[in-house]
């Protein structure tokens, strides 16, 4: 079953608001090459290791590295984030201020240390029975461990946390990461004791993969690779690139669909298409109510762009204002469309103006009605 019209429109808004976000951070002066002498001195050293022929490859290299640092920034603090919520129905929850038994909060660092000592493996079915057993005691209450759900969701029968990170977490953070999950675990059980509970550490991709394969992924590699990761989690407690994508979105294939999003929004004339329908150039809004309301051709390339960008929505608006341009609309309503048709669908802080879109088809449906 593929993914809903209104779940991709929404993942493509999220895809053009963090590209539209990247060029207007990064300036003319930012992608200038820059004298970074002691950063060449260094690199020079790795140029066959890394395919760079000269210094002119070297500082373009260094200029490109920066930016690419706040790409990546960008889509481990966000992009993941919103794109999970958007698949799942989710949302970010953090939990502070809560209390647990005494006896809860002893397993877990009983738990913590066998498994820092290596006198026990990961296991989240064993874990889950002794935490559930430690809940079930009698003993007075202390002070739950604050933390942050990345992801949550619930059902009728279950609750699912996720912890999103970047495919390469900083070393000796594992321990952490694992008492958290621990902590919200019990938390879980002992208040929604009839449901199963479920805390999950996600990662987007697979950077072991090979590229020719982007969605794939080897489990045991991956975690392998990371410092002391297997040391305390079980890999079924692990969800790794298409896996965490289906999981989360329900469908599979999922995370080949969020890339063929970003590849048809992704292009190098992307700031020239948005400019171009960030507003609605097809109208000749000095021969509005006539005839002559509409440019027929750039009408068909604004809606061209958003059928490429999967703005389904956006082509139902379009399309109204079309019809309402034509119209004899009563004098409060020509001032009401006359300022929503210059509002720009993106905002200067580049958030998404569905105001606009909902305020237009309204307009709209009330004139169909007559």
């Amino acid at each position: 079953m593929p993914l809903s019209k209104n779940v991709i429109e929404k993942i493509s808004i999220e895809t053009i608001r963090v590209l539209k976000s990247r060029f207007d951070t990064i300036s003319d002066e930012d992608i200038k090459i820059r004298n970074m002498p002691f950063h060449m001195a260094f690199l020079r050293a790795f140029y066959g290791k890394i395919g760079i022929n000269d210094d002119t490859e070297a500082l373009k290299f260094l200029t490109l590295s920066q930016w690419f640092h706040g790409l990546s920034t960008t889509l481990g603090q966000s992009y993941f984030e919103n794109i999970a919520h958007i698949l799942s129905n989710g949302e970010k929850r953090t939990f502070k201020n809560y209390k647990i038994k005494r006896s809860v909060r002893d397993k877990i660092s009983e738990i913590i240390n066998d498994l820092k000592s290596g006198e026990r493996l990961p296991n989240v079915e064993k874990e889950n029975k002794e935490l559930r057993e430690a809940t079930s005691k009698n003993s007075e209450y202390v002070n739950g461990l604050e933390f942050t759900a990345d992801v949550y969701f619930e059902d009728k029968d279950k609750v699912v946390m996720i912890e999103l990170k970047t495919v390469r977490p900083n070393a000796g953070e594992m321990r952490g990461e694992k008492q958290k999950i621990l902590y919200g675990k019990a938390y879980m059980m002992e208040t929604k004791p009839n449901k199963k509970v479920y805390y999950f550490i996600g990662f987007p991709y697979d950077p072991t993969e090979n590229p020719e394969n982007p969605c794939g992924y080897d489990k045991d590699r991956f975690m392998s690779s990371l410092i002391e990761f297997s040391k305390y989690f079980d890999k079924r407690e692990v969800l790794i690139a298409e896996e965490l994508w289906s999981f989360l979105s329900g469908e599979e294939n999922t995370m080949k669909k969020i890339l063929d999003i970003i590849n048809s929004i992704a292009k190098p004339d992307f700031k020239e298409k948005f400019d171009f329908i960030n507003t609605f150039p097809f109208i000749n809004q000095d021969r509005l109510y006539t005839k002559d309301a509409i440019d027929e051709q750039k009408f068909k390339k604004y809606m061209d762009i958003l059928q490429e960008w999967r703005l389904y929505s956006e082509i139902e608006c379009a399309k109204a204002v079309k019809e309402l341009s034509l119209l004899k609309l009563s004098s409060r309503d020509r001032r009401t469309f006359e300022r929503l048709i210059n509002n720009s669908m993106f905002s200067n802080n580049n958030k998404y103006n569905e105001n606009r879109k909902m305020k237009i088809l309204e307009l709209y449906n009330k004139y169909m009605q007559k």
